[in-house]
């Protein structure tokens, strides 16, 4: 709990400094619009951290790029993700997409990186990174969802 919280605290003023640089419209509308909901998408991106994990245990390089590439690539739902939140919490919530978006990429990359080298070692490391940045982000967020979470 405490390395989630670590985490969390400093990935703050990331997200700040990231909306500056751009927008979570810029960012979601750069994304191909998929068929699918937030909450949906999340479970397609946890899907994806997991055929990393089966990867790296097998030793499959091709299981960990799979994966990555999903995270790399994904697609935006099919509404505006910060609608989830209550109003109050949109502006915090689209400087956490900026922030996290950035940051799973990168940990996703280096994921697969070190997959491609054979080097399981450092391949767990940064997946455990990368799913210790899900967690920070689900921690700070997910309570906050309002009864829009599963918007169609």
């Amino acid at each position: 709990m405490k390395y989630v919280l670590i985490v969390a605290l400093m990935l703050v003023p990331i997200g700040m400094t990231l909306a500056q640089q751009d927008s979570a419209e810029a960012l979601v509308s750069s994304k191909p619009k998929a068929d699918m909901n937030y909450r949906q998408l999340m479970e397609v991106l946890g899907e994806a951290s997991s055929m990393m994990h089966m990867g790296i245990i097998r030793e499959n390089q091709q299981m960990v790029r799979t994966g990555a590439d999903i995270v790399l690539h994904h697609p935006a739902p099919n509404h505006k993700p910060w609608t989830i939140m209550q109003p109050g919490d949109q502006d915090g919530f689209k400087q956490s997409l900026l922030a996290f978006d950035k940051i799973l990429d990168q940990f996703a990359s280096r994921t697969a990186e070190a997959a491609a080298k054979g080097d399981w070692s450092k391949a767990n490391e940064a997946l455990t990174e990368l799913n210790g940045a899900c967690i920070s982000c689900h921690a700070a967020w997910r309570g906050k969802a309002g009864a829009n979470s599963s918007n169609p």
